[in-house]
């Protein structure tokens, strides 16, 4: 009997490359269906970066009880900024797409939409638009418009090039270690409010993301929304490269070095998980390294002609990189995903290779 095969979201993107091949595409497309998590329209000089994202039906937030549907919408901003900043993008303004619950009240899209202007506001961008609906379930989406002065300021998915460096824009693991030590741990109360707080008030690598895109210095670039684990194949996927990393030089958050100790890992453990940390990952040329660490960017490693992707330990050994990250289709909780996705890691730096 036959059956059909389930969706898993995050197999699309080939697929639907396949639909709207490179080939088809006008000549003003500079970046298309997977070439990037933007797409990317010459519109006569100046470029125009757009990117959309949803923010789960179920995210991290609500899943462990916290926050209110003003934090939501200031996920959802900060969601969908993160593809802008990175690609190197500057933001320009934002349209937000809510189907609220049935029997929703106004009070809870009010909140919401909110949420939704205060993080805007931070981050300097207005929301010019969106659509609202009723519906069985909350979804909410939206929809991120940059620009940029000319191709050379982007870093995209599938520019990356062998023998560059790879950077990541800020500290990897607090929101992994936040949801680990509030699902696992007997957190005390400091590290409970400083667990929430890296869940619900993340920090936006702005500066950076902009410092590199002004100096034109980026080749391949993407956020890490799913995680290092998950994102840095998909990079090196999109540009044809490989890649070896130092464990040591991974830049670990406070709260993940400090539960890592308490669960005797090794703090870069707490990189691999789901992302959450709304940092990006960018390469470049050597010749750029004192200029972009001069930015408060961490260089973590460099791009390679072979095609396999290596950690290197701290004692110069090299294992294959742990697989991982944020799948809709595993169907699990963050929290059971997370810990899986980290156990993973930990099994591979145990019986290396």
């Amino acid at each position: 009997m036959f059956s059909p095969e389930i969706l898993d979201p995050d197999d699309a993107p080939s697929w639907l490359e396949q639909v709207w091949p490179r080939g088809n595409r006008p000549s003003s497309i500079v970046a298309g269906i997977n070439d990037d998590d933007c797409a990317v329209i010459d519109r006569g000089g100046r470029l125009l970066v757009v990117s959309t994202d949803f923010l789960n039906s179920r995210p991290i937030a609500s899943e462990l009880g916290l926050g209110n549907a003003s934090d939501l919408g200031r996920l959802l901003v900060a969601a969908n900024l993160s593809d802008l900043y990175g690609s190197g993008a500057s933001p320009v303004a934002l349209l937000v797409g809510a189907m609220m619950k049935r029997g929703s009240t106004t009070a809870d899209f009010r909140d919401f939409m909110l949420g939704v202007r205060h993080q805007a506001e931070v981050q300097n961008v207005p929301v010019v638009g969106g659509d609202t609906k009723l519906g069985p379930d909350r979804v909410v989406y939206g929809v991120a418009i940059g620009e940029a002065p000319d191709s050379a300021s982007l870093f995209l998915k599938n520019r990356g090039e062998p023998g560059d460096d790879l950077w990541v824009s800020g500290p990897l693991g607090d929101c992994n270690a936040a949801v680990v030590g509030l699902s696992r741990l007997n957190m005390r109360s400091s590290e409970r409010d400083q667990a929430i707080s890296s869940i619900l008030h993340p920090s936006l690598p702005a500066r950076q993301s902009a410092y590199v895109a002004q100096r034109r210095c980026g080749h391949g670039g993407i956020d890490i929304s799913d995680g290092l684990g998950a994102d840095l194949i998909r990079l090196c996927k999109s540009s044809n490269v490989g890649a070896v990393v130092d464990l040591a030089s991974i830049p670990v958050g406070q709260l993940a070095t400090r539960v890592a100790l308490d669960l005797q890992l090794d703090p870069a453990i707490m990189a691999f998980g789901c992302g959450g940390d709304f940092q990006f990952l960018v390469s470049a040329h050597p010749s750029r390294r004192s200029e972009i660490s001069d930015g408060g960017l961490f260089r973590i490693g460099q791009l390679t002609f072979a095609k396999e992707i290596f950690v290197r330990d701290r004692d110069g050994g090299r294992y294959p990189w742990p697989e991982g990250g944020h799948r809709d289709g595993r169907n699990r909780t963050f929290a059971d995903e997370i810990w899986d996705l980290m156990s993973l890691a930990n099994q591979v730096l145990r019986h290396r290779g």
